[in-house]
C-alpha cells in the first residue's frame, strides 16, 4: 500500500482574547500582550481561527520549540529566552504551554433518549421471538419404529462431454474450441490523490497546516478469452436404485456394467455410489451414519433435543 504524504502549506497565528479588556481575536505569535490594555496573553486561551476566515500567514518562521510559561507572572516566552519579556525573570524551570488539540467542537444537538431506545427494545423482542418459536428446544425421550436405507449406483459413458474454462484453462485434448472476449478480473490504477490539510498547534504562537494526501486508485477491467469447448469423458448418464427396509442393505446388482471400461466412445462403467440410512422416529425420519444406524435397534428409546413448538426432532442431536 502507498505511503501517505505529507507536506507543510506554511505557518498561520494562532489567535487569543484578552481576559481584562475582551478584545477578540489578537494575534498569537505577535502580539504577545493586548494592543487595547496591555494585559498579557494567557497561552492557555489560543484558538485556531474559524474554517473560511483569513489566516495570518507568519512568512519565513523558523520553529524553535514550544512556548514556556514564565514561572513567575505566567506570561508566554519564546522556548529561547532566558528571561520573560513581560517581567524579566529567569526563565530556569519554566513549562511548557498547553496546546491546542483541535478547533473547538459545536455543542451536540440535544436529542430525544427514548427513539433509539425503543428501536433497540424492538429488536431484542423480534431477535427473543425468532428464538421462542423457531430455535428454542427442549429435551424428548423417542422410540426407534423402523429403520430405511437407499442405495444408487450410477450408469457412466464414454463420449464428448461440453466444457467451459479460461483459455489458459482448456484442456489439451479438447476440441470445437470457440473463445470470446470477457472480464476476468479487475485491477487497481492510481487515479491521483485524495487530499485533507490539518492544523496543528506549534505552541510558539502559531500553527502549521499539514496537507495528508493518499494516492486513489480507480478499478480498470482485465479481459480474458473464456472458451467453450467438447472432449471426450466419462459422465453420467443413468443410475440404479434399490431402497428397503431393516438393517440389510442390498445395492442393485443387475444390469450394471463393469466397473473398470476402456476409454472408448460409447462405452458403459459403474459410476459414483451412495447409501443413505434412515431412522424412523414415531412418525419422524434423521438420516444418520452407519454407526449410528446400526447401534440402535427398533423399540430403543433414545434422548433427543426437540424444538420446544413444533416437536420436530434435531436430528443433529441424536
Amino acid at each position: 500500500m502507498a505511503e501517505e504524504r505529507v507536506e507543510s502549506q506554511g505557518f498561520f497565528e494562532m489567535l487569543w482574547d484578552c481576559e481584562h479588556c475582551e478584545t477578540k481575536g489578537l494575534l498569537a505569535k505577535s502580539q504577545r500582550h493586548c494592543a487595547e490594555c496591555g494585559g498579557k496573553q494567557n497561552p492557555d486561551k489560543r484558538y485556531f481561527p474559524k474554517e473560511g476566515d483569513a489566516l495570518q500567514r507568519v512568512d519565513g518562521h523558523k520553529y524553535e520549540g514550544s512556548d514556556r510559561q514564565c514561572p513567575h507572572c505566567g506570561a508566554p516566552q519564546s522556548a529561547k529566552a532566558n528571561n520573560c519579556t513581560h517581567c524579566g525573570a529567569p526563565q530556569d524551570g519554566a513549562s511548557e504551554v498547553r496546546g491546542v488539540v483541535g478547533a473547538p467542537a459545536p455543542p451536540p444537538a440535544k436529542r430525544k433518549w427514548w427513539p433509539p431506545v425503543a428501536v433497540i427494545l424492538v429488536v431484542i423482542g423480534l431477535i427473543f421471538g425468532v428464538w421462542y418459536s423457531c430455535i428454542r428446544t427442549r429435551s424428548a425421550q423417542v422410540k426407534v419404529t423402523g429403520h430405511s436405507w437407499a442405495c444408487s449406483i450410477g450408469i457412466d459413458r464414454f463420449g464428448d462431454v461440453s466444457g467451459e474454462a479460461w483459455s489458459e484453462q482448456v484442456p489439451r485434448d479438447a476440441r470445437d474450441v470457440r473463445c470470446h472476449p470477457k472480464q476476468k478480473s479487475s485491477r487497481q490504477i492510481p487515479d491521483g490523490e485524495t487530499c485533507s490539510d490539518e492544523r496543528v498547534d506549534r505552541k510558539d504562537g502559531t500553527f502549521e497546516v499539514v496537507r495528508k494526501c493518499r494516492p486513489k486508485y480507480r478499478s480498470e477491467p482485465v479481459e480474458g478469452e473464456w472458451c467453450a469447448f467438447t472432449r471426450r469423458d466419462w459422465k453420467q448418464v443413468d443410475q440404479r436404485s434399490t431402497s428397503g427396509t431393516g438393517t440389510a442393505i442390498a445395492c442393485p446388482a443387475d444390469n450394471l456394467p463393469p466397473a473398470q471400461a476402456v476409454d472408448q466412445v460409447g462405452a458403459t462403467r459403474q459410476g459414483a455410489k451412495k447409501e443413505t440410512r434412515t431412522l424412523q422416529l414415531g412418525n419422524q425420519a434423521c438420516e444418520v451414519s452407519d454407526s449410528k444406524w446400526r447401534s440402535l435397534a427398533d423399540g430403543a428409546a433414545v434422548k433427543v433435543e426437540v424444538r420446544a413448538r413444533s416437536g420436530e426432532i434435531v436430528c443433529s442431536s441424536l
